[in-house]
């Protein structure tokens, strides 16, 4: 190859000598690690990270901080500067903590990130694998199809209708067709450059082989990487929601808070003070942390559903499942095991039936009188067996009493189906997808000319022996059947095809549950082109084959429990109607005794208006074409529903898209991978009602979160409003309000999103997206927890001072001890709104024999915190060396302390003894 040549104008055969690579081996160990060195990593450098300092920095931006650190500054030189001190340290602290949360939050979703990385498929020691994207280097060999996103620039060596989207690189909206024989001038633009593919650009149809010529920073992708600013993670409603909300509640804050100042400083405190007080009140009362505990809830949220094989790409997908009432579901793999075995054949005017189940090797054709049947007597089992074997771009390989799959599971059963036969035309071999290219007599030579294709619902291969030249295509009945005019029997001769009886066999096997497929053959002189395959007609029905893929044994339960929590269950399958609705009827997918169906032709007849009335009702949705998955999502949320849907082909991308949340699945395309809300890695139905179950919890112990700082706030404001309206000394200091803010937000908050399922969260209706975030129960739990708190920590001053010592710095140390350890025992209150923590409750949407209570061992990490913040309470309180600081220089009797945690414990007693009174009312009320 030529120094000065570009990759795109060199021939095939010089690209491969200047990486000294095979099309058939790809590369070796020891060239991929030489190649790595000299040519890099296929990586992009990371976006440029804020540096830690300047984060920490960014916490001090806040106006309440810089007013509280000015007026720090202030009090320090006009009168104690021991308060300014004690203010310094617990503004430290406090954005110390904000800045440590942040940086997990961060972290948490950077490692979400890595958990799906993307892959490709390449050749290397002449087998064929499935690596990250990361790991490719120049030299390898790469295979592309349809729904590939490309992992690196490569020179094509075959292309199969290759059309891939570039426009990411060149603007272009219409896709690049792909010619690997074109002859390309070396200063060719981008767009002209069809003997390449491009990092980052999407196949959108075909196949193809290419070695790759470029990775990493060296790219087209990566010379303009430089200026692609990496968008900025976008907001979910929820986290939207809620910074809206923090700034109304500020703003309120603010005014009360300038309210207490002014009323206080009228009433003869010294301005000075009453400006600390208020702004450390500001500060304590203001929910400011919340935006980083409602990021950290998601993502710990997300790393549970990732341990159940549901990956969560986008924040928003998280708390929309705790909404979702319709899930559309695939059949194949997603409710049903995807092991496929053929186990019911119809050839030559004759029904026959395969014994052997999974992909065990051991089995036997045999006919209606249970005999064996061999196919070297039978040329219409021969031309059966003969597609079954060669129209495939799967692989089955020896693996003990089993085969191994290597593909397509459908593909594999009608292979494994040839094995059984001892059908042996063909031998395996490991280098060569396609065939032995020997094409002696007795071995074909097969080339996969027509790959199948959701939208055509169909497949061909030319295949040539010495002597013959044939088409083999297998597919859909509704497709294939149409363009066959002859059928073969057994002595190989031809007859008019038999429609009628073929059509009443497909119906026969589809009530059985069994997925139909066609499988034709044409003899021919020559190869036929892709575009000749797609047209041809005149074939000759070879037989139909029945193929049994039994439903998960666990999917049933997983159905019937998302009809408990309110959730409808539609299946969505390119099968036979009859044999999705076999199947859904197994399944007990409707709540009807027959599932209802709509087939792909009669909803293609329908318009929107009549798809809008017919989907309300609609169980199965069968033979349905992509486009028809993007009408039927549509219709659905017309009805107001938040719709699940899953797909894993390039076409199903639209769809994904539109839906409320898009499921990809881990064996799906790049594309379906790219525009969906989440991927399930096992490819299962219930994985997808677990993330459910997990998302009712996570927004769960979001609302639990905020009752919490809601409560604590408000008491909090509640005590320093009606102290200076009454006209009492300031309960509590400046410096104290922010330690309690410090022990109590800064480290209780974050163990409530470790929080448990509380009974089942499955039993209870899903809850409206636009539902407000503060229920009617909630704000009745705020203000009876905020009107306790106040109440005890005045009172507890109030006999301190007036009725005893009249000490005002012993009323303080009692008051501020009592204001702390409220908070510190209402955090137990928020980890449920419902369930008692001590007697067993039954609720609404329990069952007549459930019920439940939250023990105090079920979240050991708030447990410990807990603990945590009361020795540091006790320590501000009791501590010699923080008597100066937290102005506590009295020391509290055991009887004071004993009377400090029975009141402070009433927040507790009065919060069980209100959900007692609620669910006594409700089983009243249901009795």
């Amino acid at each position: 190859m030529n120094p000065t040549q570009s990759f795109h104008a060199a021939s095939i055969d010089d690209v491969r000598t200047h990486f000294s690579v095979s099309a058939e081996q790809g590369l070796t160990d020891e060239q991929i690690q030489t190649l790595r060195v000299r040519y890099g990593a296929n990586e992009l450098p990371p976006p440029k990270e804020t540096p830690a300092w300047i984060q920490f920095l960014q916490e001090f931006n806040n106006p309440i901080i810089i007013i509280l650190v000015v007026a720090g500054i202030v009090n320090a030189i006009v009168a104690e500067p021991k308060d300014a001190l004690v203010i310094g340290f617990v503004v430290l602290l406090n954005t110390t903590i904000g800045f440590v949360q942040e940086r997990r939050a961060e972290a948490a979703l950077k490692a979400l990130k890595n958990l799906a990385p993307p892959t490709a498929r390449v050749i290397r020691n002449g087998k064929h694998l499935e690596i990250e994207t990361r790991e490719i280097v120049c030299g390898d060999v790469l295979l592309v199809e349809s729904g590939t996103r490309v992992a690196a620039d490569a020179r094509l060596l075959e292309t199969l209708r290759l059309h891939v989207d570039e426009s990411m690189l060149t603007g272009e909206s219409v896709a690049s067709t792909k010619n690997h024989t074109a002859t390309i001038d070396d200063h060719a633009p981008l767009g002209d450059r069809v003997t390449m593919l491009f990092s980052g650009t999407i196949v959108q149809r075909g196949r193809g082989k290419a070695i790759v010529t470029s990775v990493g920073q060296s790219t087209e992708l990566g010379k303009i990487s430089k200026n692609i600013s990496d968008a900025e993670t976008a907001q979910s409603p929820l986290q939207e929601r809620l910074e809206h909300f923090g700034k109304y509640l500020s703003t309120a804050i603010m005014v009360i808070v300038g309210l207490i100042f002014v009323v206080g400083w009228l009433r003869g405190n010294p301005v000075l003070t009453m400006l600390l007080t208020s702004v450390g009140l500001a500060v304590s009362a203001i929910p400011e942390g919340l935006p980083v505990s409602v990021t950290i809830t998601l993502s710990i949220g997300m790393a549970q559903m990732a341990r159940r094989n549901a990956i969560v790409r986008k924040l928003v997908a998280v708390e929309t499942l705790g909404s979702t009432n319709v899930i559309c579901s695939d059949k194949t793999g997603t409710l049903t095991r995807n092991q496929m075995t053929a186990t019911r054949l119809l050839c030559g005017g004759q029904e026959f039936s395969v014994t052997g189940g999974g992909y065990s090797k051991t089995g036997d054709i045999l006919n209606a009188a249970e005999e064996k049947v061999s196919y070297a007597s039978n040329q219409a089992l021969t031309w059966l067996l003969r597609v079954s074997e060669y129209c495939t771009e799967s692989k089955i390989k020896d693996a003990g009493e089993e085969f191994s799959v290597i593909g397509d599971p459908t593909e594999a059963a009608l292979m494994i189906l040839a094995q059984k036969a001892g059908f042996a035309e063909r031998l395996f071999d490991s280098t060569n997808e396609a065939a032995s290219s020997s094409g002696t007599e007795d071995s074909w030579r097969v080339t996969v000319d027509l790959p199948f294709e959701s939208d055509r619902q169909f497949m061909g291969v030319n295949i040539a022996n010495a002597s013959t030249y044939a088409v083999c295509l297998k597919g859909s009945t509704e497709r294939l059947l149409p363009r066959c005019t002859a059928m073969i029997y057994p002595d190989g001769s031809t007859v008019p095809v038999n429609t009628a009886r073929i059509l009443t066999m497909v119906e026969t096997f589809a009530e059985q549950g069994l997925r139909v497929l066609a499988l034709a053959y044409k003899t021919t002189d020559r190869a036929l082109s892709a575009d000749e395959l797609d047209d041809v007609h005149e074939l000759v029905f070879a037989g139909l084959v029945g193929i049994v893929d039994p439903p998960r044994d666990e999917v049933k339960v997983a159905i019937a429990e998302c009809r408990k929590a309110g959730i409808r269950v539609a299946m969505i399958t390119g099968d036979h109607v009859k044999t999705a609705q076999a199947i859904a009827e197994e399944l007990e997918l409707s709540e009807h005794a027959a599932p209802r169906a709509i087939a792909g032709r009669e909803l293609e007849a329908m318009s929107d208006e009549e798809l809008f009335r017919s989907v309300a009702v609609t169980d199965v949705y069968a033979r349905v074409s992509p486009t028809d998955k993007l009408r039927i999502v549509k219709q659905l949320q017309a009805h107001g529903n938040i719709v699940a849907m899953t797909g894993d082909g390039v076409n199903d991308a639209p769809a994904l898209k539109q839906a409320n949340i898009g499921i990809a699945m881990g064996a799906g395309t790049d594309v379906a991978k790219d525009v969906s809300s989440m991927i399930i890695l096992d490819n299962n139905f219930v994985s997808i009602a677990e993330a459910v179950r997990r998302g009712r919890v996570v927004f769960s112990n979001l609302r639990h979160i905020l009752l919490y700082v809601l409560t604590t706030s408000l008491g909090g404001v509640l005590t320093l409003a009606v102290s200076v309206l009454a006209g009492m000394p300031l309960p509590v200091l400046p410096a104290q309000l922010l330690w309690i803010n410090l022990v109590t937000d800064g480290t209780s908050t974050f163990p409530l999103a470790f929080e448990k399922e509380h009974g089942n969260v499955m039993n209870y209706a899903p809850r409206k997206q636009d539902e407000a975030l503060i229920s009617r129960r909630m704000l009745a739990r705020i203000i009876l927890c905020g009107v306790t708190m106040m109440v005890g920590t005045l009172g507890m001053f109030y006999y301190s001072y007036a009725m005893q010592s009249e000490d005002i710095i012993k009323a303080r140390t009692i008051a501020f001890a009592t204001l702390g350890f409220f908070q510190i025992w209402n955090v137990q209150n928020s980890r449920s709104l419902d369930r008692s923590l001590f007697i067993k409750l039954r609720l609404k949407g329990d069952g007549p024999n459930d019920s439940y209570r939250i023990k105090f061992s079920d979240n050991l990490l708030l447990l410990g915190v807990m603990l945590l913040a009361a020795g540091l309470q006790v320590m501000a309180v009791a501590a010699p060396f923080m008597d100066t600081l937290m102005n506590t220089p009295i020391a509290l009797s055991l009887r004071e302390w004993e009377l400090i945690l029975a009141v402070s414990f009433s927040v507790i007693l009065v919060v069980e003894i209100e959900k007692i009174v609620v669910a006594l009312a409700y089983r009243l009320k249901n009795s």
